[in-house]
């Protein structure tokens, strides 16, 4: 897809995502890919999806498959995507498509040329053809089309799925990527007597795009919400959107703050565990949509050992959060770090629940 002019500044900023989405489970992340680059990119047709998404990136198939995918054919690669005409081949060959190929309707999807597109299920961690972490490989391929992932559960029980969610991270380069014939220079140019009419246009796409990120969800069949749903302790989205909104609409926000409760690390240490990274690009998606924040990043600790050792590890902590983030393009400018230790617990009682709880790093707005 032909992506519109950029600065180096909003560069920079595609290079960090335009579209997060928040997986749960190998196979429903990959469906959450699919739909994000079809969000981000609505005009495209089957074959550029599929010039996007080649079936290099997902080689092997179940051995069930082996009629119509490699390795057991000689030329088909599994792939991410394939045409909805994949359903009358897989019964030709006496198959289920529905254990191969995500089908139900809120799981389909349809390009600009009509053509129906079912997205794979089957993912592997270590691929039976090349030995690639399959998924991995989708993840880091995407980020050239502007989408970021969080890091993905592997399967662990059997029947055990998942979900995802989709969040925008710069709301400016998305309307400027779905909306090229607005945003673009040709026609900026020509329509210089109907900036009435853009500004009506850019009201309603702002209006659609904050109903789609506020919470769009895929969630599996005949799973309860509950199950699906990512738990608030986890990802306080519903905390850090409504921040958002604030700062939108003017509020003040100073000395408000966001707790993350799951931005985790090593026992003693401030190595950053991968299980925070579900919590990490929610505060990066925060600050870098909302750039005229500026927070102080505090470490907090539970009550086990001195006052002294407790205050330089939650500085640590706070430190290794603010160098993650500088690291995905946010300007060290607005960060600041502080250590408080165990001096401002959220939680005064002395259970396993309670320390965890007291364990936290907090967003303090300095300046909205």
């Amino acid at each position: 897809m032909k992506l519109p002019k950029f600065s180096n500044e909003e560069m920079a900023q595609f290079s960090n995502g335009v579209i997060l989405v928040m997986g749960k489970h190998m196979n429903r992340t990959a469906l959450g890919i699919v739909d994000a680059i079809l969000t981000l990119y609505p005009d495209c047709s089957f074959a550029e999806l599929k010039e996007m998404l080649p079936d290099s990136i997902n080689p092997s198939a179940p051995k069930n498959y082996r009629s119509l995918f490699a390795p057991y054919s000689p030329d088909r690669k599994y792939g991410v995507i394939q045409p909805g005409s994949i359903r009358s081949e897989c019964q030709e060959q006496g198959l289920d498509v529905n254990a191969s190929h995500f089908t139900d309707s809120n799981e389909v999807f349809h390009t600009k040329d009509g053509i129906e597109v079912l997205v794979s299920k089957s993912w592997e961690s270590k691929d039976t053809l090349t030995g690639d972490n399959d998924l991995q490989s989708l993840i880091n391929h995407v980020k050239q089309y502007g989408v970021a992932v969080n890091s993905f559960e592997p399967r662990t029980e059997p029947f055990k799925k998942g979900s995802y969610e989709l969040h925008y991270i710069h709301q400016g380069l998305f309307d400027k990527i779905t909306n090229p014939k607005i945003f673009g220079d040709k026609v900026e140019k020509k329509d210089k007597k109907n900036w009435w009419l853009i500004g009506l246009l850019i009201l309603f796409i702002s209006v659609s795009v904050y109903f789609f990120t506020t919470c769009k969800k895929n969630s599996a069949d005949s799973i309860p919400a509950n199950i699906e749903k990512l738990a608030p302790a986890v990802t306080p989205i519903t905390e850090v959107e409504k921040l958002k909104a604030d700062v939108k609409a003017g509020v003040d926000v100073v000395d408000r703050s966001v707790q993350f409760q799951n931005i985790l690390f090593g026992y003693n240490s401030a190595k950053l565990l991968s299980e925070s990274d579900s919590s990490l690009a929610i505060a990066f998606a925060l600050l870098a949509e909302m750039p005229n924040l500026i927070v102080e990043i505090g470490g907090h600790t539970s009550d086990e050992g001195s006052v002294e050792y407790n205050q330089e590890l939650s500085l640590q902590r706070a430190s290794s959060v603010k160098q993650y983030l500088i690291g995905k393009g946010i300007d060290k400018e607005r960060l600041s770090v502080k250590g408080y230790g165990k001096s401002q617990p959220l939680k005064t009682g002395t259970s396993a629940d309670d320390k965890k709880i007291n364990r936290r790093i907090e967003f303090k707005i300095i300046k909205g």
